[in-house]
C-alpha cells in the first residue's frame, strides 16, 4: 500500500475584500511568510492592480485586485500550504478557483504500474486520456486523466525528470487538480490537502490503486450522458407505456426481456432467412 503524504501544490483563491492593504490581508500574509516584503507586481487576468509577497527576488504569493470582485491570491509548489493556512485564519471569506494536491513516492517501476491502472480505469469510465513525454523510452512522462475543462483532473508524472539535475529519476508524483464550480468554492475553502483527493470522481479512479476508503466530495462535476444513454432515455420516455403493457401481457419484466430479444433478432434477421418463432412452421423443407 502506498503511503499517503498529501500536500497542496497550487492554491489560488479570491478573498472577498476590496483592497489587500486596507483590509489587513497584506499584513496577515507577511506574518505567514517571515522575513518577506510587499512589492508591486504585474496585474493579471483582467485585474487592474498587482502586488506580491517576496523574499529577495523570489515571489512567494501573487495578488491581483481592482476591476473585479475581491483580491485574487495565487501560490504554487511548497508555498501553497502556507497560503491555504493563512487564508483559513484571515477571518474573511475566500473562494478557491484552483486547488492542486500532490503525493510523492520514490520507487523504481512505480510510474509504469500506476499509469497502467489509471489508464484501465479511464478507459472503462470513458474519461479523457492525454499522454505527454517520451512513452517509448520511458522518460519524462505525464499522464492526464480527465478533460481540460473538467472540474477534476488526475495527473501522474515523473517528477524526477521534470526537476532534472540530481533529482532521483524514480520520483513519481500524483496530483488531483480541482477547479470547483462557483457554488462549491466556499466548501472547497475548508478542505485540507487530503480532502482534494476525494473530489468528484477522483476516489473512483484511485480505487484502482487500492484506496478504497476515500469518500467522494462534490465540487460541481457535471455528469454527461453518453449517446447510448440519451437514446435509451428517449426510448423509455416515448414508449414506456407500450413496454409496460407488453410486460403485463408477458407476465414479468424478465419474460418481456426474452420477448424483446427475439423481436430484435427477427428485425435484424438477414433477408431470405426465416427467423425462428415460438410456434413450429407447418411447411416442410424439400429434401
Amino acid at each position: 500500500m502506498l503511503a499517503r503524504n498529501a500536500k497542496f501544490d497550487w492554491y489560488q483563491s479570491t478573498v472577498l475584500v476590496a483592497d489587500p492593504q486596507d483590509s489587513g490581508l497584506v499584513d496577515h500574509l507577511l506574518k505567514a511568510w517571515p522575513l518577506t516584503d510587499w512589492a508591486p507586481a504585474r496585474n493579471l487576468n483582467g485585474y487592474t492592480h498587482g502586488g506580491a509577497i517576496i523574499r529577495g527576488d523570489r515571489i512567494l504569493c501573487h495578488l491581483c485586485w481592482g476591476g473585479q470582485t475581491g483580491v485574487n491570491c495565487k501560490t504554487s509548489s511548497s508555498e501553497s500550504g502556507v497560503l491555504a493556512e493563512a487564508l483559513a485564519t484571515f477571518g474573511k471569506q475566500h473562494l478557491p478557483t484552483r486547488v492542486d494536491s500532490a503525493m510523492d513516492w520514490y520507487e523504481d517501476g512505480l510510474f509504469d504500474s500506476m499509469a497502467a491502472l489509471l489508464i484501465d480505469y479511464a478507459q472503462d469510465a470513458r474519461l479523457t486520456i492525454n499522454q505527454q513525454g517520451d512513452w517509448i523510452r520511458g522518460e519524462g512522462r505525464t499522464l492526464y486523466v480527465g478533460s481540460t475543462d473538467s472540474p477534476v483532473r488526475v495527473v501522474l508524472y515523473e517528477k524526477g525528470y521534470e526537476q532534472g539535475g540530481d533529482a532521483p529519476r524514480n520520483w513519481v508524483r500524483l496530483e488531483v487538480r480541482v477547479r470547483p464550480k462557483r457554488e462549491w468554492r466556499s466548501t472547497v475553502a475548508r478542505w485540507t490537502a487530503e480532502d482534494v483527493f476525494c473530489a468528484g470522481w477522483a476516489p473512483r479512479a484511485l480505487q484502482a490503486l487500492g484506496w478504497d476508503d476515500l469518500e467522494s466530495r462534490s465540487i460541481g462535476t457535471v455528469w454527461k450522458r453518453s449517446d447510448d444513454e440519451r437514446a435509451r432515455a428517449a426510448l423509455v420516455k416515448q414508449y414506456g407505456g407500450i413496454l409496460d403493457r407488453w410486460m403485463t401481457e408477458a407476465g414479468s419484466w424478465e419474460a418481456l426481456g426474452a420477448l424483446l430479444g427475439r423481436a430484435i433478432q427477427d428485425v435484424g434477421a438477414p433477408l431470405g432467412n426465416t427467423a425462428k418463432s415460438s410456434s413450429p412452421s407447418p411447411i416442410r423443407e424439400e429434401g
